[in-house]
């Protein structure tokens, strides 16, 4: 099978891939809006937000960039997504120097944002690889090492997503238990 038809092969998937990355980034947005006092005193989970948002992001720009309608050279699909790689690895860099050097992790854990960072920017180097085996002409790994990482993309969002909004909730709703009278809890929950 030649790249075309391959490529075209791939397009449901994609087109699947960015709706799926498009609907969490505006979920995520909302999430996070809810509780914005939080987000953005706080440099960890700051730091963990932008991260997920650059790996959800980045899942969307690479399935738009594998539904794009160039379909006689891999090496031009390659170089996309080696700059997508890179810009990815450049963007959360900064995020992850912030998140690593805050002084306090009371509301994310200092190994679980390691693991959340490590995850995101060994993903991205992924797609640097993958878009080197387009140059190379070598597709057909290309795509397979590509699937792995749109999921390994969505399910690490989705997985920083839950983090954040139940670690931020839990620091809202704690906040508002202890400014709530003692007993107002009591008389609300009676019928």
């Amino acid at each position: 099978m030649n790249y075309a038809s391959t490529l075209q092969s791939w397009h449901d998937f994609y087109s699947i891939v960015g709706m799926a990355a498009g609907s969490l980034v505006g979920l995520l947005f909302v999430g996070l809006s809810l509780h914005l006092r939080i987000v953005v005193s706080r440099a960890d989970v700051r730091a963990l937000a932008r991260v997920t948002l650059a790996s959800l992001g980045l899942g969307l720009i690479l399935a738009l960039f594998m539904v794009i309608p160039e379909t006689h050279d891999p090496s031009s699909t390659g170089w996309n997504l080696v700059g997508l790689g890179g810009f990815g690895c450049l963007l959360i860099s900064r995020s992850i120097v912030r998140g690593v050097r805050s002084s306090s992790h009371t509301i994310i854990s200092f190994p679980r944002l390691i693991l959340r960072f490590g995850f995101a920017t060994v993903t991205f180097l992924t797609i640097i690889a993958m878009g080197g085996l387009l140059v190379g002409g070598d597709y057909q790994d290309a795509f397979s090492g590509l699937v792995a990482v749109s999921v390994v993309l969505l399910v690490g969002a989705l997985r920083n997503s839950w983090d954040l909004l139940v670690s931020v909730g839990d620091v809202a709703y704690g906040a508002e238990a202890a400014q709530a009278p003692a007993g107002a809890g009591a008389h609300q929950a009676a019928p």
